[in-house]
């Protein structure tokens, strides 16, 4: 059995429901009234957690020059990286706002941090988690200064390697982390499924013996529903009001006219996985009665005659003995004679 952790109060891991989040990330437009909206939203999806992204452009990026590249509707789009940044933040104001939106629709709030002085506002602020950015996999005075907090903690790992994921578990437990969720989230704006690699999610939860969950950057609901059928504990996904907007995530998130519907869908998959054993069908079920074969006569019989597989007639709907008997059965003498098409009970039979 893999560990159970818990998040504000939800227990999240093997044997518990699939924990959802809605990732406000990027995907604002830098409108907290959006984002608020957003929030809302996920609250009525039944959704159990909205996550932010607590990032400031001129606390992050030093050579403003660079390009990043990410797909949307229309076609890859180069920007330069810093004004991206800068034209998707939002303040620690405006997430304290969207802070107190979440508690007041309910819904438990988290946010991805970057530095120490964006763990230390989150904090503050009461986050029932934190998050670590995959890039951040390897920043190890990040991880250390995450750990002393004593607040689960969902590290992505998005290219890195599984030694780099290891390392950083690891360092992680001994700094002190106790509640850690590894979340795989395939790299790429968008990911394509082909470079997808679901299965590494059964394979860390072996591995690590902690809950695993997916951060989907795919369009659709594809590598959803398959990570949940793989044995995703969590599964995050972004939110927008249209995929047409330029930004890293608009192409793979999901409307918010459709954020039941990625509830929905994860709640529909956990609940078909059922049981690893057939436990719920009734022995005399309709359709076991209607579909299995009983055994009749195949044609009158008379009493002390000798049953054989010529006079006996496997036939629906199951009456009498089930055709699964008839080894038994074949040899046996009648006590009665029986018309055609009579189930044949044991009842019928000389011992």
């Amino acid at each position: 059995m893999h560990k159970l952790v818990e998040v504000g109060g939800v227990q999240i891991g093997d044997g518990a429901k699939v924990f959802t989040v809605v990732e406000l990330g990027v995907c604002h437009e830098q409108k907290v009234e959006l984002a608020e909206h957003f929030i809302e939203v996920a609250a009525r999806s039944g959704a159990q957690a909205v996550k932010v992204e607590a990032f400031q452009a001129d606390e992050l990026v030093v050579d403003r020059s660079i390009e990043h590249e990410y797909g949307t509707v229309t076609g890859r789009k180069k920007e330069n990286y810093y004004s991206l940044l800068k034209r998707l933040e939002l303040s620690y104001e405006e997430h304290a706002r969207l802070k107190r939106k979440a508690d007041q629709e309910g819904i438990l709030f988290f946010s991805t941090v970057h530095n120490k002085p964006s763990v230390d506002f989150m904090y503050d602020l009461g986050v029932c988690a934190f998050k670590i950015a995959s890039p951040d996999v390897i920043n190890y005075p990040l991880l250390r200064y995450l750990a002393k907090t004593g607040r689960p903690i969902f590290m992505d790992t998005g290219g890195a390697f599984i030694g780099e994921i290891e390392r950083a578990v690891t360092l992680l437990a001994n700094a002190g982390a106790k509640d850690l969720i590894i979340m795989h989230n395939p790299a790429g704006y968008p990911a394509p499924p082909e470079k997808t690699d679901l299965r590494m999610i059964p394979m860390m939860k072996t591995l690590f013996n902690i809950p695993v969950g997916l951060s989907c950057h795919t369009p659709g609901f594809d590598m959803v529903v398959a990570a949940v059928a793989l044995g995703a504990n969590v599964v995050e996904k972004p939110i927008a009001r249209s995929r047409y907007l330029e930004s890293p995530e608009h192409i793979f998130s999901f409307l918010d006219t459709e954020a039941a519907e990625f509830v929905t869908k994860i709640r529909t998959v956990e609940t078909s996985l059922g049981q690893v054993r057939r436990t719920t069908v009734e022995e005399k079920s309709l359709p076991r009665f209607i579909g299995r074969r009983g055994l009749y006569a195949a044609a009158d019989l008379a009493a002390g005659e000798v049953l054989s597989e010529k006079n006996l007639l496997p036939a629906k709907p199951w009456q009498g003995i089930s055709i699964e008997f008839i080894d038994e059965v074949v040899g046996k003498r009648l006590k009665k004679a029986l018309k055609k098409h009579t189930p044949i009970h044991w009842g019928d039979l000389e011992a």
